[in-house]
């Protein structure tokens, strides 16, 4: 510790260093209502940052520094960089609320530009890929690829999702990532591959064994799946259903089922930002972007009246999953 912070600090924060103020800005993000992951990737970011300019003076910390710090990293990582970034940003706010610095040095560097590496999913592709799952992979592959279709969640909601949630006409899921609580209509229809949530969550009865309470998407077992499972058996029948990969950036992922989603829905009128849990429009629109990919369908498309609804079977027989995709219009 400097003779400055060891003396003027204990008079002014001010003058105290920045590994003097982390451990206090390490509790306020500790007890943020955030998910375990998100929680470790934070902490993370903290720690490149006090790894780089902890021995420093918090009020004397400058734009350029942070400046050099994210461009270090943004030279091998781009993405981390801007994340980085982010935190510093929120760091040192937290800082200047607490009156140990008087402007935040990170406000002023500007993000670094990230190229999109990862190709949007084009709805010909979703459905080569699914009729590949559905002959060639276990079964519950092709029925996660029309839940992650038909609802538009992220992968570890899928995992997650149990048919006690499926109440008073409704899905019901707490999301993961930013535990946002989102009803999703079990008569949502997406229009495109014929399908509604009842539909989908129907199908998920039969092919597995159901014990009590049990998963959507499970093992033969009933056991839940893992994340690394559900990510590498979409690309195994990626790579089958598809013809090898020649595009710019990498080929699409199983999240880019929602992006799909969040482009087909949007086009028949549904709210987005709703069914995604966002809770800005800018987050939504980010999914819209097509990434060069071409428009779902060149026909024309007729306005849905406000409050129409879709007429469903009271039951659902889940070998017509397949049969309604292959079927489709």
């Amino acid at each position: 510790m400097g003779f400055i912070s060891a003396t003027l600090g204990r008079f002014s924060p001010r003058h105290r260093t920045l590994d003097q103020w982390t451990p206090i800005y390490a509790q306020l993000v500790a007890a943020q209502d955030i998910c375990d992951k998100t929680r470790a990737n934070r902490r993370s970011y903290i720690r490149r940052i006090t790894e780089a300019l902890g021995t420093r003076t918090i009020g004397a910390i400058r734009p350029h520094e942070i400046a050099t710090l994210i461009a270090t990293i943004s030279s091998d990582h781009p993405q981390l960089a801007v994340r980085v970034l982010v935190e510093a940003r929120t760091l040192f706010n937290a800082a200047l609320e607490n009156g140990w610095v008087d402007a935040n040095p990170a406000m002023p560097v500007r993000k670094p530009i990230i190229k999109i590496s990862r190709e949007r999913l084009s709805l010909k592709q979703w459905q080569d890929i699914h009729d590949y799952a559905d002959c060639c992979s276990p079964p519950w592959v092709s029925r996660m690829m029309a839940l992650a279709l038909v609802t538009g969640q992220r992968r570890g909601d899928l995992r997650k999702m149990r048919f006690s949630d499926v109440w008073d006409g409704h899905l019901h899921i707490e999301q993961e990532k930013t535990k946002a609580r989102v009803a999703i209509p079990l008569t949502l229809r997406l229009d495109e591959v014929g399908l509604s949530v009842l539909d989908v969550v129907e199908a998920c009865r039969g092919y597995a064994r159901l014990d009590g309470d049990s998963f959507l998407l499970r093992k033969t077992t009933g056991d839940m799946l893992s994340p690394a499972s559900m990510s590498w058996r979409f690309e195994q029948a990626r790579e089958g259903a598809l013809p090898p990969h020649k595009g710019v950036g990498t080929p699409p992922s199983l999240h880019e089922c929602r992006s799909l989603a969040e482009r087909l829905y949007r086009e028949q009128g549904v709210n987005t930002m709703l069914l995604l849990g966002h809770t800005r429009q800018s987050m939504t629109d980010l999914y819209n972007k097509n990434r060069g990919k071409a428009n779902p369908s060149d026909k024309w498309k007729s306005v849905p009246l406000p409050g129409a609804a879709h007429k469903l079977p009271v039951a659902f027989d889940s070998d017509t999953l397949s049969q309604n995709l292959k079927e489709r219009p």
